[in-house]
C-alpha cells in the first residue's frame, strides 16, 4: 500500500510539471527543440522526484533520531523526577481499611465503577463562560450546600470571615469533602472508642479488633490535600474545621493530628502514599493514616485561571482540561503486627511504581513506557497480567491520554477489553487535581474488592508524570506445615 501511494504521488508530480511546462510554452508561443523537449519532459521531473525523495529520506531519518532521543533521555529524566525511588524502589506493602468519594460519578467508589463502565461526559455549565463568552464544559456535583459549609467554617475560625478567606471553588471543595471526612472519621472513632455498629462486625484495623480500643499511643495521621491556589489562611480554617469535625465523633484531640497540604502537581500525591509506605517498612507504629483531597474549578475564578495559562479546553486546544471537582479519602494502615491476622476486608496496596514520559514523546514510544510501568507494578505484587480484573486511571477526554491509556492496557493485560475494563475518571469527571491519584485507587479497590483480584490504579494526566500501583486482595496467610502422621509413623 505505501508502494502504491509512492507511485500515484509521483506519478502526479510528473503530470504536475509536464503540464506546467506544456502551459508555459503556450503561453509563450515556444516551439521547443528536441534537446529542451528531454531537458524539461524527462530531466526536470527526475530532478524534482530525486528531491522529493531525498527530502523524505531526510525527514524519516531525522524523525528515528528523535524517537531514539526519546526513549533515550526519558531514563535520566525520569531519575531525575522520581529520584532514587524508580531506580530501585523498596518493597513495602499498606492495607486499605476503607475508601470514601464525592464524584459527579456517584457517591461511594462502587457507584463511581460501575458508571464509569459507560461514563457519561461533561456538558456545558449553565452559567461559566470562557473569554469569547462561550459556555464551558464542565463537570458538576449538584445540590453542594455551600452556605452550611460557609457559616461551619466560619464557627471553627472565629475570627477571619470565611468570605474573604474562601473562594467560591474553596467552598464547594469543603462541601464535597464534608461526607468523605465524616464517614472515615466515624469509622476511626469505631476503632478509638472500642464501639461499633450494633448491625456490623467487629472491625479489624491492623490486627486489632475494634472491641479492644486501640493502643492508646496511636494516632490517626489525617492529611488533606488541595491545590496550591489555597491562601494559607484557607488552609489552616479547613485543619480547624477538620479537628472541629473529630470533636464531634469524640474523638481526643491527642489521637488525631491534622495537616492540610499545599500541591501543585497530582504526582505529590502519588509520592505522598509512596513515602508512607516506605514509613511503615523502616519502622513499626500502630498510627492509622486518613488521606483526603478536595478540589474544585467549578467558579468564574478558576475557569478565569485556567484560561489566562492556556488549559482550558477550546476548539482550537482540544488537549485542554474541562474543570471538574470531587473530594476522596483513604483509610489505610500499615501491615498487621506480627503474628496477628490482617481483617477479612483489607486491600493491600503494593510498592508503587513511578515513571516519566518526556513531552514530545510519540505515541507509540509513551504507550510502551507506560505498559512498562503497569507490568512492572505488577511484578512487584506478584501477580501476572492475566489476573487483572480492571485498570482504573485518571486519563481524561484528551486524544492523547486516551490513546495512551487503551494502547498499553491492549499492551499489558491482553485478556481485558480495553474499553470495557478501562474505567478513565477523568472523561466524566473532568480535572480533578490532587483529587485524581487517590480517587483512582479508591475506585480500584472496589473494583478489586468485587472482582476478588487484583486491579490497577493508574496515573498520567498530570504532565510528564506516571504512576502505577496494583490494588488486590490480601493474600491469604501461608498454611503452617503439616504434623507427621503419628499412626503411619508409628
Amino acid at each position: 500500500m505505501k508502494t502504491f501511494k509512492l507511485v500515484l504521488w509521483l506519478a502526479l508530480l510528473t503530470g504536475a510539471i509536464w503540464f506546467a511546462v506544456v502551459l508555459a510554452w503556450q503561453v509563450n508561443d515556444v516551439q521547443p527543440s528536441g534537446s529542451a523537449l528531454v531537458l524539461y519532459l524527462a530531466g526536470l521531473p527526475l530532478l524534482a522526484i530525486g528531491a522529493v525523495l531525498a527530502v523524505g529520506y531526510g525527514l524519516r531519518r531525522r524523525r528515528q533520531r528523535a524517537q531514539g532521543m526519546d526513549a533515550d533521555a526519558a531514563t535520566p529524566a525520569a531519575q531525575a523526577f522520581v529520584g532514587e525511588g524508580e531506580q530501585a524502589p523498596r518493597a513495602y506493602a499498606l492495607h486499605l481499611h476503607a475508601t470514601a468519594v464525592n464524584l459527579v460519578v456517584g457517591a461511594s467508589a462502587e457507584a463511581a465503577a460501575a458508571a464509569l463502565v459507560e461514563p457519561v461526559r461533561p456538558g456545558l455549565h449553565p452559567t461559566l463562560k470562557d473569554e469569547n463568552g462561550l459556555p464551558v464544559m464542565a463537570a458538576q456535583v449538584d445540590d453542594l450546600d455551600t452556605e452550611a459549609v460557609a457559616e461551619a467554617l466560619q464557627a471553627a475560625a472565629g475570627s477571619d470571615a470565611v468570605e474573604r478567606v474562601f473562594a467560591q471553588e474553596h467552598l464547594r471543595a469543603v462541601a464535597l469533602l464534608e461526607p468523605v471526612l465524616e464517614e472515615l472519621l466515624g469509622l476511626e472513632a469505631a476503632i478509638v472508642t472500642g464501639a461499633a455498629p450494633a448491625d456490623a462486625p467487629p472491625a479489624l484495623v491492623a490486627g486489632r479488633r475494634s472491641e479492644a480500643a486501640a493502643p492508646p499511643k496511636s494516632r490517626l495521621r489525617t492529611l488533606i490535600l488541595v491545590a496550591d491556589s489555597w491562601p494559607q489562611p484557607a488552609r489552616q480554617q479547613l485543619g480547624d474545621w477538620a479537628l472541629a469535625k473529630a470533636a464531634a465523633l469524640d474523638l481526643p484531640e491527642e489521637r488525631i493530628a491534622v495537616e492540610v497540604v499545599p500541591v501543585a502537581q497530582s504526582i505529590e500525591a502519588w509520592a505522598l502514599l509512596d513515602r508512607i509506605g516506605q514509613r511503615y517498612r523502616d519502622e513499626v507504629t500502630p498510627d492509622r493514616h486518613l488521606l483526603l483531597a478536595c478540589a474544585s474549578q467549578l467558579s468564574e475564578g478558576a475557569v478565569e485561571a485556567l484560561q489566562a495559562a492556556r488549559r482550558l479546553i477550546g476548539h482550537d486546544r482540544p488537549e485542554g482540561l474541562i474543570p471538574g471537582e470531587g473530594a476522596v479519602g483513604l483509610w489505610l494502615s500499615g501491615p498487621p503486627e506480627p503474628g496477628q491476622p490482617a481483617s477479612p476486608d483489607a486491600l493491600e496496596l503494593r510498592t508503587l511504581q513511578r515513571g516519566h514520559v518526556a513531552a514530545g514523546t510519540s505515541s507509540r514510544n509513551a504507550t510502551r513506557q507506560t505498559s512498562e510501568l503497569m507490568a512492572r507494578a505488577l511484578a512487584a505484587a506478584g501477580r501476572d497480567a492475566d489476573s487483572v480484573k480492571a485498570v482504573v486511571s485518571d486519563a481524561d477526554q484528551r486524544p492523547s491520554r486516551a490513546i495512551e491509556i487503551a494502547s498499553a492496557i491492549a499492551a499489558t493485560c491482553p485478556e481485558l477489553d480495553p474499553i470495557g475494563h478501562n474505567l478513565s475518571l477523568g472523561v466524566a469527571c473532568g480535572h480533578l487535581g490532587p483529587v485524581a491519584p487517590w480517587a483512582a485507587i479508591a475506585v480500584a479497590a472496589a473494583q478489586a474488592r468485587a472482582e476478588g483480584g487484583p486491579a490497577l490504579a493508574i496515573g498520567l494526566a498530570d504532565g510528564e508524570a506516571r504512576a502505577a500501583l496494583a490494588v488486590m486482595p490480601v493474600p491469604p496467610p501461608p498454611s503452617p506445615p503439616a504434623e507427621p502422621d503419628g499412626d503411619r509413623a508409628g
